[in-house]
């Protein structure tokens, strides 16, 4: 089966809460607090690989950021050090409520194995940021999870 199927097989699983699948080489994690017919309000998303990636790091995030569309603000790349392997996206234009910003953020990190993991954090400036859970539908979880990972 593949990475796709899988996926939604899991998100049409009725039974309540977040799965671990692994498909395609990926392992992948959805953290959810709850989860419907439709959707899943997520605490995080997380995919790894055990073979590092052939592109680079900065490559990788560019790629996703110009892909990824399932989320209410479109990412882009804030930072990528290729040294590290690490790079992060971050909302263009995050959301703010009850005078907070709320933004996505995806960590990619690169070593002996690729991952990326997706949370929603509400904060202020110069106050220490939370994360909290934000809702997908299950074809936007299954999009960005390709996105990621192809």
């Amino acid at each position: 089966m593949t990475l796709e199927n899988i996926l939604r097989q899991q998100l049409n699983n009725p039974e309540p809460g977040g799965f671990h699948v692994q498909a395609d080489g990926w392992n992948i994690t959805v953290a959810a607090e709850k989860k419907d017919s439709l959707s899943c309000a997520l605490n995080a998303l997380t995919l790894e690989k055990v073979s590092p990636l052939t592109e680079d790091v900065r490559a990788w995030a560019t790629r996703i950021a110009d892909r990824a569309t399932g989320l209410m603000e479109p990412l882009r790349l804030i930072e990528a050090d290729a040294k590290q392997g690490k790079a992060i996206l971050r909302s263009d234009a995050p959301a703010h409520r009850d005078g907070k910003a709320l933004y996505y953020e995806l960590e990619l990190r690169q070593t002996d194995r690729k991952s990326a993991t997706l949370q929603r954090f509400a904060g202020q400036i110069g106050e220490k940021r939370e994360a909290v859970p934000f809702v997908l539908t299950h074809d936007a979880i299954v999009k960005l999870a390709l996105d990621i990972a192809m």
